[in-house]
């Protein structure tokens, strides 16, 4: 079964939009720094795993990276203000190796995001479906769905975005990309 690529590049995004706030944490010198970055990263770490993305090792690593801060024979060290600094030192890399991990997929989103407003415009054109606010809304998407895969014309794109997403993220961004409006 194919992962969701309309999740993880939402999920990804996300992540991205969230870290500014940890990056200010550091300079408004947040007692809780630390353990807002090791959060993000665990976060990230999830994201990855769960989509099966081998850069999960690498959030992991720089997790370890922190923590092994917490670990000192030295007497006098601020185990505190060592792990704040390695912490600081990884920032653009963590952020990097998402932004990474998130381009190819966001690409491809947007390529299917393209098809899938032509298709849309096309089967709203040959005005065959139309909208009705007393049906269910995903009913009516798996609807445009079905007639796009049986309509001759329609049926090249269908298979396009077949072979580039899975069922469920083809309904998901159908439902994202249809103007009710033009199926009325």
């Amino acid at each position: 079964m194919k992962k969701s690529q309309f999740i993880l590049v939402s999920q990804l995004k996300e992540k991205l939009m969230g870290f500014p706030e940890v990056v200010s944490s550091l300079e408004k010198k947040d007692p809780h720094f630390v353990e807002k970055i090791l959060a993000w990263l665990k976060s990230a770490e999830d994201i990855f795993s769960t989509h099966n993305i081998s850069e999960v090792s690498e959030m992991a690593g720089f997790r370890g990276k922190i923590l092994a801060g917490k670990i000192s024979d030295e007497r006098g060290v601020n185990i505190r203000k060592t792990q704040i600094k390695i912490a600081a030192n990884i920032l653009y890399d963590v952020q990097s190796i998402v932004l990474h991990v998130l381009t190819p997929h966001e690409r491809k989103m947007d390529e299917c995001r393209d098809i899938t407003k032509q298709l849309l415009a096309l089967a709203a054109q040959a005005k065959t479906l139309h909208y009705n606010p007393e049906n269910d809304f995903e009913d009516f998407v798996r609807q445009v769905w079905h007639y796009i895969l049986s309509d001759n014309d329609l049926k090249i794109g269908g298979v396009k975005l077949k072979s580039m997403l899975s069922e469920m993220d083809i309904i998901m961004l159908f439902a994202d990309e249809i103007d009710l409006n033009d199926f009325s």
